[in-house]
């Protein structure tokens, strides 16, 4: 989970976070999370799917990055080999965290919260987060702005799925990926195209009037770029293997 703490411009005047690119700084991950807002721009880079979170069961949109745990495979040395990063990658080692009144469930506010135990931040040099004064950097503003587009974007996630599930437009999807040793992607859903060109007129006026068929659409372009994770991989695995 990692060693969060509130962030404070006293406390933390002095700190300063890494914003390179590379496994040192934890971006060897398999995928993360995606919002519907992004998926325009994510879907020309990345295999977009859905998979139902481990905490709450509910499904949730990931940019898939590899074909394997902690494999990554837009990474190459120091440069994520991509036109767009996913926010929930362009916002660590920083999250959103829920303050409640004491002895309640209601939520007080949302406060700033920085992983101490993040690698960006446990390395040296990088970023500094606030000014002489106090106040934030322009490093940490655009960060300030990715949590805020981020609480929004869970929202936005709730409402596009309970639209996907409303109208049974969420399907298992199984990967077979053609490598010298089998593998194959469970686990994961996509949006169901023969269900959503079945629909009935008045269900897709409704999803295009909140803004979900571009999304899902979206989401099924994405499936393209499978081919070239797919390339990717079989280029990695050749360089790994001794000549």
């Amino acid at each position: 989970m990692g060693n969060f703490e509130i962030l404070d411009p006293k406390r933390h005047k002095d700190l300063c976070v890494n914003d390179g690119r590379g496994s040192q700084y934890g971006d060897q991950i398999m995928y993360s999370l995606a919002y519907p807002f992004e998926f325009r721009a994510l879907q020309a880079e990345y295999p977009l799917l859905f998979k139902k979170s481990e905490e709450s069961g509910q499904f949730q949109a990931i940019a898939l990055f590899g074909l394997a745990p902690e494999e990554n495979l837009y990474l190459s040395d120091a440069v994520w080999q991509a036109r767009t990063l996913p926010l929930s990658i362009r916002r660590e080692p920083f999250l959103l965290a829920e303050r409640r009144i004491e002895a309640s469930d209601i939520t007080q506010d949302f406060v700033v919260s920085i992983n101490m135990d993040h690698p960006r931040v446990q390395l040296p040099g990088g970023q500094p987060l606030f000014l002489a004064d106090h106040s934030p950097t322009p490093y940490l503003q655009e960060i300030l702005g990715h949590l805020r587009a981020m609480q929004e974007g869970y929202q936005q996630s709730q409402q596009f799925f309970t639209a996907l599930e409303q109208n049974r437009l969420i399907t298992p999807i199984t990967i077979n990926i053609p490598l010298q040793e089998a593998l194959e992607l469970s686990g994961f859903y996509s949006i169901d195209e023969a269900r959503l060109s079945e629909l009935d007129p008045e269900s897709r006026q409704t999803l295009a009037r909140d803004g979900w068929l571009e999304s899902a659409y979206m989401q099924l372009a994405s499936l393209s770029q499978m081919s070239g994770l797919i390339q990717r991989k079989l280029k990695s695995t050749a360089s790994e293997r001794p000549s």
